[in-house]
């Protein structure tokens, strides 16, 4: 067994905060174990519930054309959360606390070179900052990896003018896969 499947079987039988009495499933990260980029969000929407993959409703689409379906294929793909939380309301800091312990040892095993931080969930979380605006415009360094913050695609969907910031942003992190 692989350190991402060791991870994997203990996320699926989580219980540190409520949101698994919520889920339909729990949505585990996705893509490869040698990925120099991964990509970080707040937690599973009702699509990624229904089908426990990350990033698959239309914020989902919207990353992965952003990305490219050859590019897309040497991503990894996680959000903090696990479980989606109800309603899709923002996740609480005890769910955060509790779950991120997951995203940590994900980043261990991965050791990416660039972690793209969707959100403000994500970039408070890989950052300390509390203000998105404020994190896009810096670089961090989070386990090694360099931390780029971006606007979460849900946010870029409800406000189109984003989306040019939103494009470059990904594509500062993939210039050099």
């Amino acid at each position: 067994m692989t350190g991402l499947e060791e991870i994997y079987k203990e996320i699926k039988s989580c219980k540190n905060c409520n949101l698994w009495q919520y889920a339909t499933q729990t949505v585990l990260g996705e893509g490869p174990q040698d990925a120099k980029i991964m990509i970080v969000g707040e937690a599973p929407g009702k699509e990624e519930d229904r089908t426990g993959r990350p990033f698959v409703g239309r914020a989902g689409k919207l990353l992965r054309d952003t990305i490219g379906s050859y590019l897309i294929k040497k991503v990894y793909i996680t959000n903090v959360l696990k479980h989606r939380p109800p309603n899709n309301r923002k996740p609480k800091k005890g769910e955060i606390e509790a779950c991120s312990k997951f995203l940590l040892e994900e980043i261990k095993i991965l050791k990416p070179k660039v972690i793209i931080a969707l959100g403000s969930t994500a970039s408070k979380f890989l950052t300390g900052e509390e203000k998105i605006n404020v994190a896009f415009e810096k670089e961090y360094e989070f386990m090694g990896a360099k931390v780029l913050v971006n606007y979460h695609p849900a946010a870029v969907l409800r406000n189109p003018r984003l989306y040019d910031k939103f494009k470059k942003k990904i594509d500062e992190a993939c210039v050099n896969l």
